[in-house]
């Protein structure tokens, strides 16, 4: 087994001096059968009698086995593991592509010869490949494809997202707002409510990054909805999961019945009194439980719960379009992870576990968080030139987070009968137990609401896939784009990413890969379904091939812009302004490269324009507004014909990608603006 996937005991590292690992290898004695779930939690010997052990008997109690060696846990974790060691082959590629000056052996014709980039285009490969942790901010947004010369100095820099520095989201430009506020009028939504809302949150936002112990903040949940909110790290998270349950919809919803209502802002103020949409109802309700999280936020300790509070307070900032104050967010959130690092490094680990309740639980939900937070801020530096944390400084020591055991943490799978809702149904009230809910009735809820296993096939698989792109920008992206001119260098790295790329997409899960392999789940009109676990499933492959086709765009980009400003045919490019003159071989590997990043560009504008909030939607948006001006810029250059498009014709191509920004604008000022240019743009082409 890998060993940054091997799970940690909390314990082990105690227990060396007086049972030494090598005594119990040596005893050779016979390993006792498991006992079942009932009396594992009662810790009470167990005779494992089958089909239902003698105290379960007793109690007429229902009596679960579950052994670490099941087939179904075994084949869970292979398929993992085997897509992480195909990700490490693909590292151990790259890097002995690198540290040789010989060619890398592809697809492609073995004619092309790597030579030194030292002089023309300044990549330093030994440094790029280990250095992911840092990246160079915004040199692939829309903002930088507006400077390209093609548009002859039209735009400034950062032309889209001043409006963003110019004055804070929801107020006017003359009144900025320094501090949020809280509209009056608003009633806030009956504490009742939150348990409700808790379990919406876990279906359609905890999906995405599991870093939350669930079991507890149900409990947190319950607790608040019986006997009110307290001022403690607790409450400020019940909060945020709250106004994130307020806002979000399963994905099936969202883009059969897109929200008619747009915005949760209008100018300086509110929507007018008579504005009555469920939608924008919602989207009150959320603001007013941020706002009280807001208020506690400012008591938290650099403790791992105070960085889960900033990383979700941060995530519902990205919900509602403000991407400046969530990256603040998120950086707040990289800085207590940090910090708290720092505060236990001197501590002896072994001892600092085994001390803490839960620390194999603990463990894997910290090194969850370090990933998120490192995700986080990353992709708004993607598109924002912004300083990076603290968390930069410091690389994990697992390459990925480790997965849970599943059968230990939710040992029924969600169709078999809650407990839960049994005791929901027996009482008036489902808060009639203020100390807690029964063990495995919140097992069989939290099971029920998460499907665990496919949330982290898709979070590990965002991992890798934050690796990968990273190191994309870091060799392609440093320098200005300029650079891009002389291409030739660029070409073996960049068949190397493309094979590396297919090769971790065709690993992925059939479940992962189902959104691009079928069109027809694209189409709102079609298959809807009210299946909340086919909803979820849907939507991480959705968000899954999103990712693939982002990092794409960021491996062609360079191509595209060559294609832009450089005659498409052999005869030219020998001749033109070029350092290194093309081959009629590397001149064809250039020409599919640009193919292949119109047909990237071409799925972008189709998969990405749906009506959906989610943390990603300002991304989703931007990375339309950047696929919209390659094809605007290469209209524009007239070399690379543009196939059943023509000029003229290039509005209508855009039509769905118009109509999204449309739809959002009024939430982001830079969206607004983007729209505008666009508009503007496709006026002067026609």
């Amino acid at each position: 087994m890998d060993p940054d996937l091997e799970p940690h005991s909390s314990g082990s590292d105690g227990q060396g001096g007086d049972h030494p690992p090598s005594k119990r290898v040596k005893r050779g004695s016979v390993r006792r059968k498991p006992a079942c779930q009932a009396c594992r939690r009662r810790k009470v010997r167990c005779d494992n009698a089958q089909p239902a052990c003698g105290f379960c008997c007793a109690n007429e109690t229902e009596c679960v086995y579950v052994t670490r060696g099941d087939d179904g846990c075994k084949q869970e974790m292979k398929q993992v593991l085997e897509r992480l060691d195909t990700l490490s082959q693909a590292v151990d590629n790259m890097q002995n592509m690198l540290s040789s000056k010989d060619t890398p052996q592809t697809s492609r014709p073995p004619e092309i010869e790597t030579q030194d980039r030292r002089g023309s285009v300044p990549i330093r490969a030994a440094e790029w490949q280990r250095d992911y942790l840092r990246i160079p901010a915004g040199r692939c947004s829309a903002d930088t494809v507006l400077t390209w010369p093609i548009f002859q100095g039209q735009f400034r820099e950062s032309s889209l997202i001043t409006t963003l520095f110019h004055y804070s989201h929801g107020a006017s430009e003359d009144r900025p707002t320094e501090s949020w506020t809280l509209p009056d009028g608003l009633q806030y939504t009956p504490d009742e409510q939150i348990p409700t809302l808790v379990d919406r949150f876990i279906q359609n936002v905890h999906t995405k990054n599991p870093i939350l112990d669930l079991k507890s903040l149900i409990r947190s949940g319950r607790h608040a909805a019986e006997f009110g909110l307290q001022w403690d790290a607790q409450s400020c998270l019940v909060l945020l999961a709250c106004a994130l349950g307020c806002i979000s919809q399963p994905f099936t919803t969202s883009i059969q019945f897109p929200q008619t209502a747009r915005s949760l802002h209008d100018g300086m103020g509110w929507r007018a009194p008579g504005f009555n949409s469920s939608s924008g109802t919602q989207l009150r309700e959320g603001e007013a439980f941020f706002m009280m999280a807001c208020r506690r936020i400012g008591l938290l300790r650099y403790s791992v719960i105070g960085a889960q509070c900033h990383f979700f307070a941060g995530v519902y900032l990205m919900y509602t379009f403000r991407p400046l104050s969530a990256w603040n967010h998120f950086y707040q959130a990289s800085t207590f992870y940090r910090l708290r690092l720092r505060m236990i490094d001197g501590l002896d680990k072994s001892v600092y576990e085994a001390e803490q309740p839960g620390a194999a639980v603990a463990q894997r939900l910290e090194q969850s968080l370090y990933w998120s937070c490192f995700k986080s801020e990353v992709e708004i530096r993607v598109e924002l030139p912004l300083p990076q944390s603290a968390i930069a400084e410091y690389e994990y020591p697992a390459l990925f987070p480790t997965p849970p055991t599943l059968s230990e943490e939710y040992p029924r799978r969600r169709d078999q009968a809650s407990d839960w809702a049994d005791s929901e149904n027996t009482h008036q009230s489902p808060h009639d137990d203020p100390a807690g809910l029964p063990e495995r009735g919140v097992y069989n809820h939290v099971s029920k609401l998460f499907n665990e296993e496919q949330s982290w096939y898709y979070y590990l698989t965002e991992v890798a896939l934050r690796r990968i792109g990273n190191r994309v920008l870091n060799a392609f992206y440093r320098e200005a784009p300029s650079t891009w001119s002389n291409i030739k260098p660029l070409i073996p790295i960049a068949l190397e990413f493309e094979s590396q790329i297919n090769a971790w997409f065709a690993n992925l899960p059939p479940a992962m890969q189902s959104y691009e392999s079928d069109p027809t789940l694209s189409n709102t009109g079609q298959r809807y379904t009210t299946d909340i676990q086919d909803s979820i499933s849907r939507e991480l492959s959705w968000a899954l091939s999103n990712r693939f086709l982002e990092i794409r765009l960021w491996l062609y980009q360079p191509f595209l812009f060559f294609a832009v400003h450089h005659p498409m045919s052999a005869t030219s490019t020998v001749t033109d302004n070029i350092t290194s003159p093309l081959t009629n071989d590397e001149f064809g590997i250039v020409q599919g490269l640009v193919e292949s990043g119109l047909d990237c560009s071409n799925k972008i504008l189709q998969a990405r324009c749906l009506r959906h909030r989610h943390h990603g939607i300002w991304f989703d948006l931007r990375a339309l507004v950047t696929a919209s001006l390659i094809f605007i810029a290469l209209a524009r250059s007239g070399n690379v014909s543009l196939p059943n498009i023509h000029p003229g014709g290039l509005r209508s191509h855009l039509s769905r990608t118009l109509e999204a920004l449309t739809y959002w604008e009024d939430e982001a000022p830079d969206i607004k603006k983007a729209r505008g240019t666009l508009d503007n743009l496709l006026r002067d082409l026609s």
